[in-house]
């Protein structure tokens, strides 16, 4: 130092003791200064510019080092001083602040170890010019905004201690309140609680920032024109009327990225760049993943971006399809051995929105189709077309009139499903029972006439016994359950006709068939009914018909596990042999005797009379039919 004898306290301390130091020096000494004052109202308006044109961050970051300069300044000067007591040094900076205009300040802590270099200083700051100028050119902020003053306690801590000293703003009047406090400790005793300060300490170029930001803007630039050129080739394919496979194929080739699109239940539509076993990967991976969103009560159909999930041995980036604010599928891009980057989210939703509209336009153009199959079907079972018109309709629908033929029904039962879902339901459903008959190659019509879905099969070698039949219906149920409905289905199969005027028919005999089934048996012939296939094409008149033949007995037997009704079924089927009788049930011949006695009471009819027997007879079958009587057939009902 340059000799300063007298001793100095913090209180003592003026500016004329600083100062005349400063001018002892010249330019070429290290501790030389030269001291400006500057209008309070140009450091308001200069911090308004800093704002407005860097942002607060960087405005804060820049006032922070200019006040940590300045701090550093003093505190040089400072230590020039001889010193009653080093920390008086520490006193001496709330004098300066006073000196230099920028405030008035209290301490409250003054807690120094120049020796272990260890800080704890607390106090108020009054009347900070800083704080004021912040409300009168911006208004009130949510943070604390004496950034130089921070800096400046922070720089001139540092330097009279020899370590590295944060100042932190806990209170402060432009944030509403009364005054502004600070706190100032070295870095380690913080421990952690500023570091996400630390970064506004450090210089930084703006011209080095432009260039990043600049070189940030043409990685931008040129990722949105690979998205561009991606999403022009695949609006061309699409434009083109190429399938969804041609369009995973053109992205693949574009981006050497390989690409799986599925159904809502992942199944694929069209892949890719992808093996068999990746598709499955990918398949598995999604499935794996909508399990744990149900579990946690979370619904994947409520995403609406990018999302990624494990896939074997890579990463898949995934977005949904959306069609009339409906998910229709999955689009998902495959990554074995990179992790997914920004630009693939960009590309992946070109790709997506392409995708979507192609899924669009097939199911628009499916559902026209449908309709009009549907209602040249539903003309057809209505009798309104003659057979020219039967024939030109068929030609341009390319359904080919080749008899025999045969009617499916399905029926389904609904448990508690709202209108909308019901509408829903048979949409689905329609549509995969179209699908798979097209896939299949089938020769058929599918519409929907009241609350059965109905198709007219033109029958075919392979369609041709009733064992085929009952696989075809067994396939067609298994489509139709790709995705779960809160509903079981049952199905009704016609006998066959040649005559295409005969479809209405075989409807008929296709609702017969439906009345019969139940959950044991869904799929039903009307070729295997018998005479109750009949009685069932009127239902309504078929249980008058039981009731008024069996009602008495129903009522009198309804409690007693419906025994007498069932021996009666037993004897009739037995042609009204005791013995054959009485050994098939395994009962007494006088036991037996003393029921159909019973029966007769009940009935007030002679029931070996062949015309009552076979009445009789009619209407068990049809109480077995509808599922009323459990009874074990034996011989031959027929």
């Amino acid at each position: 130092m340059k000799g300063c004898v007298t001793k100095v306290r913090s209180d003592d301390l003026t500016l004329d003791q600083i100062y005349r130091n400063m001018h002892e020096m010249t330019e070429s000494d290290a501790e030389y200064h030269r001291i400006v004052t500057i209008p309070t109202v140009a450091l308001g308006t200069l911090r308004k510019e800093l704002i407005s044109t860097l942002g607060a961050k960087r405005a804060k970051g820049l006032l922070l080092r200019y006040g940590w300069h300045c701090g550093v300044a003093d505190g040089l000067k400072m230590q020039l001083l001889a010193w009653d007591d080093a920390r008086e040094m520490v006193a001496a900076g709330p004098r300066m602040h006073t000196f230099h205009g920028y405030l008035d300040s209290r301490l409250v802590v003054n807690e120094v170890d120049f020796v272990n270099q260890v800080l704890h200083v607390e106090g108020h700051w009054y009347n900070s010019y800083e704080a004021q100028g912040h409300l009168n050119v911006i208004g009130e902020s949510d943070q604390p905004v004496c950034w130089t003053m921070v800096g400046y306690a922070s720089g001139y801590l540092s330097t009279i201690l020899g370590k590295k000293v944060i100042a932190k703003e806990t209170k402060c009047l432009a944030m509403g309140d009364d005054e502004c406090y600070c706190v100032c400790r070295t870095i380690d005793e913080w421990n952690g609680e500023v570091d996400s300060e630390l970064k506004y300490y450090e210089d930084y170029s703006v011209v080095e920032e432009l260039d990043h930001a600049f070189a940030k803007l043409t990685i931008e630039r040129n990722n949105l024109n690979k998205a561009y050129q991606i999403q022009q080739n695949l609006m061309k394919e699409l434009l083109r009327e190429h399938h969804l496979s041609s369009i995973a194929n053109t992205f693949y080739d574009m981006t050497q990225l390989p690409i799986y699109i599925g159904d809502p239940n992942m199944e694929v539509l069209a892949a890719s760049g992808l093996s068999t076993k990746q598709q499955m990967a990918v398949r598995d991976a999604f499935h794996t993943h909508q399990n744990r969103q149900r579990r946690t009560q979370a619904s994947i159909d409520s995403v609406t971006g990018a999302f990624e999930i494990r896939a074997g041995d890579g990463v898949c980036l995934l977005t949904p399809l959306y069609a009339n604010r409906k998910v229709i599928g999955y689009c998902s891009i495959f990554f074995e051995r990179a992790m997914p980057q920004e630009v693939d989210k960009l590309i992946l939703e070109q790709v997506a929105t392409t995708c979507s509209l192609y899924l669009l336009n097939e199911r628009s153009r499916f559902v026209t189709e449908q309709r009009i199959r549907g209602d040249f079907l539903n003309d057809i079972l209505s009798k309104r077309l003659t057979e020219e018109e039967i024939g030109t309709r068929a030609y341009y629908l390319d359904f080919q009139l080749n008899p025999p033929y045969f009617v499916v029904g399905i029926h389904p039962v609904f448990e508690d499903m709202a209108p909308d879902e019901e509408f829903q339901f048979f949409d689905d459903v329609i549509k995969n029972v179209s699908t798979f008959l097209k896939d299949n190659r089938i020769n058929a019509l599918t519409g929907r006439k009241a609350d059965n879905i109905v198709v007219l099969v033109s029958e075919t070698e392979q369609l041709a016994t009733e064992t085929q039949k009952r696989e075809f219906c067994q396939r067609l149920l298994k489509r139709c359950r790709m995705r779960e409905w809160p509903s079981a289905l049952r199905v009704g199969v016609s006998s066959t006709a040649h005559a295409i005027q005969e479809v209405q028919e075989l409807y008929e005999e296709c609702l017969s068939a439906l009345k019969v089934s139940n959950a044991d048996d869904n799929i039903q012939f009307f070729d295997l009914l018998g005479v109750e296939g009949i009685l069932f094409q009127n239902l309504h008149a078929t249980e008058k018909f039981v009731e008024r033949l069996l009602g008495d007995l129903i009522a009198v037997d309804k409690d007693k596990n419906m025994e007498l009704m069932k021996t009666l079924f037993y004897y009739l089927n037995h042609g009204c042999n005791v013995y054959r009788t009485a050994r098939a049930m395994n009962f007494s011949i006088s036991g037996l005797r003393y029921r159909l006695q019973r029966i007769q009471e009940i009935l007030k009819c002679d029931i070996n009379k062949p015309y009552v027997g076979n009445q009789l007879y009619c209407a068990l079958l049809s109480m077995i039919s509808l599922g009323k009587l459990d009874v074990c057939l034996v011989g031959d009902k027929s």
